[in-house]
């Protein structure tokens, strides 16, 4: 059986190095689906910062609007998603927001093993402009239905993690 982990957790909380030691349990192709676009220089540097840490131990696919895509081209493999905090961001820039339901029905028949890594963005203040509080409720809600969906929900605090809903891992990582 094929399983999804979801990683959530606030701004540099470890999720994404939590996200490729798990994936690195696997015996099968890893890829990583990277949803970031590169628009200052800084981006890059965290572009460049996570490709480092994985090294030469995944094969990259960067998407930046189509996922359940990218999913499908993925059977047979081990697939981190990181991160759809960046994903929904780029859907509301781009005007693509029906592509939240593609890859929600996408992960009801996933093709492959996935971890999806995610912000949480639910325990802060409400914004206070109507784009903000758009893109906070379209995350917040897409979070809560990938973690139904998935086997396991882990929240990242301070790089320690807390597993919400356990199924699916066997082993937690060292």
């Amino acid at each position: 059986m094929k399983n999804v982990t979801f990683i959530t957790g606030g701004i540099k909380s470890g999720k994404s190095s939590y996200a490729v030691k798990l994936a690195m349990q696997y015996k099968k192709p890893r890829i990583f689906i990277a949803t970031a676009e590169a628009f200052d220089d800084e981006m890059k540097k965290r572009i460049d910062m996570h490709k480092q840490e994985r090294g030469r131990n995944f094969e990259t696919i960067e998407e930046h609007i189509h996922l359940s895509k990218a999913l499908k081209s993925s059977i047979g493999s081990i697939c981190i998603i990181d991160c759809i905090t960046v994903w929904i961001s780029n859907l509301l820039y781009y005007e693509k927001i029906k592509e939240i339901e593609l890859f929600l029905e996408t992960l009801q028949n996933h093709p492959c093993d996935i971890i999806i890594v995610s912000n949480e963005v639910g325990m802060g203040i409400m914004p206070n402009n109507k784009l903000s509080r758009k893109y906070a409720d379209l995350l917040g809600t897409t979070n809560q239905k990938i973690a139904k969906t998935a086997n396991s929900v882990i929240f990242m605090i301070s790089g320690i993690p807390l597993y919400i809903k356990k199924g699916g891992i066997t082993n937690e990582p060292t």
